[in-house]
């Protein structure tokens, strides 16, 4: 069965350090009890954070992030929730991002912000109420932006105010225009982008870049294997317009309701490898934007009800993300920090501190 992990409407924990690129390249490996003689870390670690995800958790954003500053990462991901900002037409509220991207910055970790109509977390497409009550922004075989050409020209409106607001903020070294824009994702609705619009987007966005500020756009990658009929074209429309292009990694997510699990097999690595070759080859960035470090339950949006799971585990983060720095990802941003925040609520801090113990060389 060929999927996209998010698929399953999972969010969680932490699972997922990638091991070396010519070492035990199935996914059954990641569990492997083998001894790797020294983890290697990217040039960059990161994370992605989202208050929206803390408040899925039950917890304070503001003291998770407080948190996650504190764990050693050099580059954080954020998104501009587009329905948090701007709730009324022509009404925007930055307050929450401006605290965010202040704390990064006292913190000296740079910033990817991403901008659009689809950013990072459930449920993907945040449209602000009155859009949605008066366009159609429901599923559709057509691309959204050429459905609705009215959201499409609000979301562009939308961006460019808050690319113009954020334009000199000093954190900010990285802008990503939507989140998998071309990706047909059931947990989105099956909704997606054209490349025409992105096109748009990343033109709009660049005429407001600073000094050395750059464009990043990402991708996902099917389970078991890719699906080059979709996956190939997502990539190259990615690598004609952006700095850096993104994949997201998923190792270990539910098979539908089954009890079973979706693993990489041999050729998702391979296929990983071959694109990051032809990135750097282009004079593009490759990054791994979302390294899974949360666990993905069947019928779960959240997997909170206990402290591990299956699908995630300190072990195999420190894995993958060994496994991505050998295949020369120059960043590598973890999914799922907020989780390890949540452990330590829960009492269970060690967790994510043994996470953190995991990004140091």
């Amino acid at each position: 069965m060929r999927s996209t992990r998010r698929k399953f409407f999972l969010m969680g924990g932490i699972g997922a350090w990638l091991m070396g690129r010519s070492q035990l390249a199935s996914a059954q490996s990641l569990t492997s009890r083998s001894v790797i003689p020294q983890f290697q870390r990217p040039t960059h670690l990161g994370t992605t954070f989202s208050p929206l995800q803390c408040y899925y958790l039950g917890v304070d954003y503001k003291a998770a992030f407080r948190e996650i500053c504190q764990l050693g990462l050099t580059r954080i991901r954020l998104g501009a929730y587009w329905n948090e900002i701007e709730r009324s037409p022509g009404q925007f509220d930055f307050s929450q991002l401006d605290w965010l991207l202040d704390e990064a910055h006292r913190n000296n970790i740079t910033v990817a912000l991403a901008v659009g109509m689809k950013v990072p977390r459930w449920p993907e497409f945040h449209f602000p109420g009155w859009v949605s009550d008066r366009y159609d922004t429901k599923s559709g075989d057509i691309a959204l932006d050429l459905r609705s050409p009215a959201v499409a020209d609000l979301s562009l409106k939308f961006v460019d105010k808050v690319a113009k607001h954020y334009r000199y903020a000093p954190a900010i070294q990285y802008w990503q225009i939507e989140n998998e824009p071309f990706t047909r994702l059931e947990i989105a609705g099956g909704r997606f982008l054209s490349p025409d619009f992105v096109r748009r987007k990343v033109a709009l966005v660049r005429s407001s870049l600073w000094r050395s500020q750059k464009i990043l756009l990402t991708n996902a990658i099917h389970l078991p294997s890719p699906k080059l009929s979709e996956d190939l074209p997502a990539f190259q429309d990615s690598l004609a317009v952006a700095d850096a292009v993104g994949f997201n990694v998923y190792t270990k997510v539910p098979w539908g309701n089954s009890g079973a699990y979706l693993e990489p097999e041999e050729a998702f690595w391979d296929q990983l490898q071959s694109w990051q070759r032809e990135i750097v080859r282009e004079g593009r960035e490759a990054w791994i934007a979302e390294a899974q470090a949360e666990p993905w339950e069947p019928k779960q949006l959240v997997a909170n009800d206990r402290a591990d799971y299956p699908s995630a585990s300190p072990r195999r983060m420190q894995l993958l993300v060994d496994r991505l720095a050998r295949s020369e990802y120059s960043t590598v941003l973890l999914w799922g920090c907020e989780y390890w925040y949540w452990q330590k609520w829960r009492g269970n801090w060690g967790v994510g501190r043994s996470a953190s113990r995991a990004t140091q060389h």
